[in-house]
């Protein structure tokens, strides 16, 4: 965890949501079940590349782990990584 100044964490620098305290329950809630489908969709999604990967020798998982993403790659999982962030901070406001 950062302090809440250390800015050189956060180097897409997305708004910061109100205290925890201020949000009411039913938010929290939506927060929670937002990210628990994304996670609930990937883990299937990611199990059956994985399957389908492995079943026709296609790639092995130590290929997976040995994986580097191109810097056009890179760019686009940071820009769907922010913009699941915007709508859990939407969420939150």
């Amino acid at each position: 965890m950062t302090a809440a100044g250390d800015d050189a964490a956060r180097p897409h620098k997305l708004p910061r949501p109100r205290q925890i305290q201020e949000l009411n329950p039913d938010q929290l809630v939506a927060v929670i079940w937002r990210l628990a489908m994304e996670i609930c969709v990937l883990r299937d999604r990611l199990g059956t590349h994985e399957g389908l990967l492995a079943e026709r020798d296609v790639l092995s998982r130590e290929d997976v782990e040995a994986y580097s993403p191109s810097q056009d790659e890179s760019a686009a999982r940071l820009k769907a990584r922010t913009e699941l962030i915007e709508n859990i901070i939407k969420d939150l406001s």
